[in-house]
């Protein structure tokens, strides 16, 4: 009897050791200010090596951006960043992405309900930021919600998606989406595309999401298209057909489970959760008219995709917005983290290993009810945990509320690696490189699959740099990436526990 009391404490101590925990940082600007935020994102734009936050905020009839600077320490400070936190706009999403591939993260702040529409902004670095007067040559006025960098031509320059929700979302003119090609020119200008589906229908355009999901060489477009008025109808999909015509042009996928099941999408992730090789899909559903539908997950068999039930993964109803996916735990799969609206708690699922997740209900960043719509993951303290922000939103009135910065402080021990993908003949901020890694994990081999940029989250960005996490292993076996130009790297033997850079064609530092 002895033996078996004290082999049960053993298991829960473990238990309780090895338990997700995340620590609410109550320090700091974040931690004490106040803001209406619809977007929030991790981005190291002063080029330091940490990660510092972003916010784009929101009131009516007008509210302030907020930016912040990691001055370590869990501490982050509020920074004047001249116009971008200072011009009075309604802003919803925004987007980071180093379009002039000059070593430094520029910002796409989406703006509603203004004349002024939507802004880019070029870092010159110094916390220094110079709007950029030559992106929209068409002169539209770009009222948006969301927008996305991607290169889909694969030029190696950024190029722009701006996604519009029609039905007064974001006030009028009414139009359809937006789609600026890169010129790469020293004036940083774009060309309006006018000439693909993307950008021919009006529809309530929520969030867009890239990711080569059939892994054919070129990525493709997911928006989540929710009408959140209570009904449900199919989102809008959109193959690259580069590949396929050698020039890129877009086609909506009309058939499959994906283009024809109705919801209220929101947010699209693209993710190996089973290790398998190829991509599975998740979308949150918002039904705020409604109290909240339950999310969908879909299951990729290798030449389709199958609508399936994952226990509370899809059987929990909110009012939902964000999903992040990360190995929140660093035991070699990937946890998934889903923001609510409506005063609702949070939800955070974990991945057993088996196809099943199983849901964590205690601590502070799935117990507090807010209405959630900014979350963003991200090693903000470079300890190879994965931490997350989550802000909150007052709504379409003036208002402020707290927003939550979360320290992951799980106590395992497992190992880790963070890189970081420079493009050279890509794009310089890697966004769409595929990173495989190969390790021995509890005695099997197994290899995990990332893709640049492709996690998406609700009106934002999460950390630009590819985590994994290695349980046990003390070396990684194969590192593979995969960049956008075609160019295939290979790096072999490698140590755990480290944050490394890779340079397109050269060295993993």
């Amino acid at each position: 009897m002895m033996k078996y009391l004290f082999t049960a404490l053993l298991s829960c101590l473990l238990t309780a050791m090895n338990a997700q925990n995340f620590t609410l940082i109550e320090e700091g600007d974040i931690a004490t200010d106040s803001t209406n935020t619809n977007g929030a994102s991790f981005i190291d734009y002063d080029n330091d090596g940490d990660l510092d936050v972003f916010m784009s905020n929101a009131d009516v009839p007008f509210g302030f951006n907020t930016l912040y600077r990691n001055d370590g320490n869990d501490r982050f400070a509020k920074v004047d960043a001249g116009e971008v936190t200072h011009l009075q706009t309604s802003s919803f999403g925004h987007a980071w992405g180093d379009y002039d591939n000059d070593g430094l993260e520029d910002l796409f702040i989406v703006n509603a309900f203004t004349n002024i529409g939507s802004l880019l902004y070029r870092n010159l670095g110094d916390g220094r930021f110079q709007r950029n007067e030559n992106y929209n040559t068409g002169r539209y006025n770009v009222l948006g919600f969301a927008a996305a960098w991607s290169d889909f031509d694969n030029d190696g320059f950024l190029d722009l998606t701006v996604v519009h929700a029609d039905g007064g979302f974001v006030g009028l003119p009414s139009t359809s989406n937006f789609l600026f090609k890169n010129n790469g020119d020293s004036f940083g200008s774009f060309t309006s595309v006018l000439t693909t589906p993307i950008t021919r229908r009006t529809a309530p355009f929520t969030n867009p999401t890239w990711s080569d999901f059939d892994q054919d060489g070129d990525v493709d477009l997911f928006i989540g298209s929710g009408p959140a008025d209570g009904q449900k109808l199919p989102d809008y999909h959109y193959k690259n057909l580069l590949k396929e015509t050698g020039k890129a042009n877009f086609q909506r996928m009309t058939t499959g489970i994906i283009a024809t099941d109705s919801l209220d999408g929101q947010t699209w992730n693209w993710i190996d959760h089973d290790l398998d090789g190829d991509l599975d899909a998740y979308v949150t559903n918002w039904g705020g008219a409604s109290g909240g539908f339950a999310n969908h997950f879909y299951q990729n068999t290798g030449d389709t995709l199958l609508k399936t039930e994952m226990g509370n993964l899809t059987g929990d109803v909110g009012i939902s917005l964000a999903n992040v996916w990360a190995d929140f735990d660093n035991d070699g799969d990937l946890d998934v983290y889903v923001g609510n609206g409506g005063n609702q708690v949070n939800r955070y699922y974990e991945n057993q290993g088996d196809g099943s997740f199983k849901s964590k209900t205690t601590g502070h960043f799935v117990e507090a009810k807010k209405n959630t719509w900014g979350v963003s993951a991200g090693d903000y303290n470079n300890d190879g945990r994965i931490d997350l922000l989550v802000t909150n939103k007052t709504g379409y009135v003036r208002g402020k509320d707290v927003n939550y910065l979360y320290r992951n402080d799980t106590d395992n021990g497992f190992n880790w690696i963070l890189i970081k993908c420079v493009g050279k003949a890509s794009n310089k901020s890697g966004i769409g490189t595929k990173v495989k890694l190969t390790a021995t994990i509890d005695g099997a081999t197994v290899t995990q699959y990332r893709e640049v940029g492709a996690n998406a989250t609700f009106l934002g960005n999460n950390d630009r740099r590819v985590h994994f996490g290695l349980k046990n292993t003390d070396q990684i076996t194969k590192i593979e990436l995969i960049w956008p130009s075609g160019q295939m790297d290979e790096y072999e033997n490698i140590a755990p526990n480290r944050i490394l850079t890779a340079l397109e064609g050269e060295s993993l530092k």
